[in-house]
C-alpha cells in the first residue's frame, strides 16, 4: 500500500508542477523517478522515454503508467496515472472559465508568456541528461546518424514524426543490437 501512495504522491507533484504539457513534465518525471525516489536508472528512464515517444498519446501519462507498473504492478499503474492527471483535471475544471474571462488581462497574458521559456529550459536539461546514454562512448556514430537523419527528415523534409520514429526503431533493431 505504501508504494502505491508513494507513486500517487510522486506523480501528483509532477501533475501539479508540470506546466507546458508533456515536454514540460518529462524533466519532472525524470527527477521524480530517477533522482527523487530512485525507482530506476537514468538509462532505464531514457529507454522508457524512447518507447513512450514511439507510441501515441501524452508522454507524461505513458511514463506514469510504465513507471507505475514497474514499481507497483497494475495498482501502481492506476495510482501513478491518477496522481499525474488529477491535478490538471481539477485545475482545468476549476479555472478554465477564469482563464477565458481574464485572458486579455495583461498580467494573465504575461504569466503565460513567462512560463514558456522555463519549458524550453526543462527540455534542454532533459537533453543534456539523456546525451550520455543516447550517444555512448565508442558507439556514438550510428546514433548520431539517426539523430541527424531524423532531424533533417522532420525539419526540412517535413516527414511526420511517427514515420521517423518507426524508421529509427527498425534501424536500431538492425544496427544497434
Amino acid at each position: 500500500m505504501k508504494v502505491w501512495l508513494t507513486l500517487f504522491w510522486g506523480f501528483f507533484k509532477v501533475g501539479i508542477l508540470g506546466f507546458g504539457g508533456g515536454p514540460g513534465s518529462i524533466g519532472l518525471v525524470q527527477a521524480t523517478a530517477v533522482d527523487g525516489y530512485h525507482w530506476m536508472t537514468n538509462e532505464k528512464f531514457a529507454e522508457m522515454l524512447a518507447v513512450g515517444n514511439a507510441l501515441p498519446g501524452p508522454i507524461a501519462t505513458k511514463l506514469a503508467a510504465a513507471i507505475g507498473y514497474q514499481v507497483g504492478g497494475p495498482i501502481g499503474t492506476i495510482a501513478a496515472l491518477l496522481g499525474a492527471i488529477l491535478p490538471s483535471l481539477a485545475l482545468m475544471l476549476g479555472f478554465y472559465r477564469l482563464l477565458i474571462i481574464y485572458q486579455s488581462n495583461p498580467y494573465v497574458a504575461g504569466l503565460i508568456r513567462g512560463v514558456k521559456p522555463i519549458v524550453i529550459a526543462l527540455l534542454v536539461l532533459i537533453i543534456i541528461g539523456l546525451l550520455p546514454s543516447s550517444f555512448p562512448k565508442g558507439r556514438w556514430a550510428v546514433p548520431a546518424i539517426f539523430f541527424a537523419g531524423g532531424f533533417a527528415s522532420m525539419y526540412w523534409l517535413k516527414v511526420p514524426a511517427v514515420w521517423v520514429i518507426l524508421a529509427s526503431m527498425a534501424g536500431g533493431a538492425w544496427f544497434l543490437r
